[in-house]
């Protein structure tokens, strides 16, 4: 069988939308909102994400890389839109050309940037690591990074538009504590000069517990596509819904009729329960998850219950309704986390995008 012929992912634009204007009410509100699409919009689609984020009222966008935000741009001339993970290799001058805002958190990014982009006044958001240790400058670092950055945006390479970080999000005391050490960078870079009009430093989880974090601008990712980041909270209780909803069909009984096979698999990017921790729901009825294969995953029978019947569509994940297991469940009886459950859904498996315009 096609790996795609008995499966497929639905995208609601609809509740997408609805999620980002929420996002902006209770996560954001008097700050500007983020919206990350990066990983083409964590599987969703990065261009048609994109789109419908910004017609339900983003104030930017966000993803890893400059290809990808060379690519949105093509669709979406005009938002901010933030790259931040380069390497030697990265086409600094494409981006300049596009663009793009540009996140920086080392001398040797600016000097490239200069040497592929000279006097282009790039925008440029420096980043200071406050404790999570994800690619920020080190405190040590930082104050050479500011005077860089400031002497190369006199000459009109760069123009430094924000300052940023990320929190770790592990207790209320570490995030404050790592609130107090980004306000004393931005210290740092306004003494060497500098007058960035962003500062942004929270992500869902602090933008929802600690909103004096929320600064500027509040980055929001993952919960706006209706999967919750939070361990003691699930997103339909924060007000989210999901996006994607993932279906696969019933291909055939055993000859005892004891198992149903279901036509998706590991192949199509479906993460495998571990032993005895998932199931699947038909008609109100919860079957157990036998086992994940390449191209197929097998369920068992509920006791004196039929099995779903050959060619009716299963709904994996992400059931409006609350009846099918959430991408949060996946996730749980495959020791991750929501991101992955969604991100890692094959290319190859169709995307049928609901809107109602």
């Amino acid at each position: 069988m096609e790996l795609t012929q008995h499966c497929y992912a639905e995208i609601s634009l609809p509740a997408f939308r609805a999620n980002v204007r929420h996002a902006k009410k209770t996560l954001a509100g008097k700050a500007k909102l983020m919206i990350a699409v990066k990983s083409e919009a964590y599987g969703h689609g990065g261009l048609t994400l994109a789109h419908a984020a910004r017609e339900a009222g983003a104030d930017a966008l966000a993803v890893l890389d400059i290809a990808q935000g060379i690519q949105i741009r093509a669709a979406e001339p005009d938002i901010p839109l933030l790259c931040w993970l380069h390497s030697p290799t990265s086409d600094f001058g494409g981006a300049a050309r596009a663009g793009l805002d540009l996140g920086i958190s080392g001398t040797w990014q600016l000097d490239l940037l200069v040497a592929q982009a000279p006097g282009m006044n790039t925008r440029v958001h420096l980043k200071i690591d406050t404790g999570l240790h994800r690619n920020g400058a080190l405190a040590k670092q930082w104050p050479d990074l500011v005077r860089h950055a400031a002497a190369i945006e006199a000459d009109g390479h760069i123009t430094v538009v924000g300052i940023w970080s990320h929190l770790a999000d592990t207790s209320l005391e570490e995030d404050n504590a790592s609130l107090q050490r980004f306000h004393d960078a931005v210290e740092i870079a306004r003494a060497a000069g500098l007058t960035p009009s962003l500062l942004h430093i929270a992500a869902s989880a602090a933008a929802a517990d600690v909103p004096e974090a929320r600064l500027d601008m509040v980055r929001v990712g993952i919960i706006a596509y209706g999967v919750s980041p939070f361990g003691d909270r699930t997103a339909q209780e924060l007000g989210f819904q999901p996006v994607m909803s993932v279906r696969a069909q019933v291909v055939s009984h055993s000859p005892r009729g004891d198992t149903a096979t279901l036509g998706m698999g590991f192949g199509d990017g479906l993460l495998p329960p571990h032993a005895g921790r998932g199931w699947v729901t038909y008609a109100g009825v919860r079957y157990p998850i036998e086992s994940v294969e390449a191209d197929h995953l097998i369920i068992g029978s509920a006791a004196d219950v039929a099995l779903p019947p050959v060619g009716e569509w299963i709904t994996l994940w992400g059931d409006s309704r609350g009846e099918s297991p959430r991408a949060e469940d996946w996730a749980e009886w495959a020791d991750t986390i929501g991101d992955e459950v969604v991100s890692s859904l094959g290319a190859h498996v169709q995307r049928k995008v609901i809107d109602e315009n």
